[in-house]
């Protein structure tokens, strides 16, 4: 999944979580009145920390996972 996918997907869990982008923000420790998230979304792109700091309100955390090589 891309960065555009990653926010989209965030987005969709705080709609069916019942969160405005303002109170996501505000509980992920933004106080930006939700302009940070349409902004990112906008873009498709934002820092690996703030993904990180975004999807802790909820529930979720940013993991790297290693991939198992294949031999193609």
């Amino acid at each position: 999944m891309d960065a555009r996918g990653l926010i989209t997907t965030a987005d969709r869990i705080a709609r069916d979580q019942g969160l405005t982008q303002a109170e996501w923000c505000r509980r992920a420790g933004f106080d930006e009145f939700g302009k940070l998230i349409s902004n990112t979304y906008r873009r498709g792109n934002c820092k690996v920390s703030v993904l990180a700091q975004l999807l802790k309100p909820l529930g979720y955390e940013l993991k790297i996972v290693k991939q198992e090589e294949t031999n193609e």
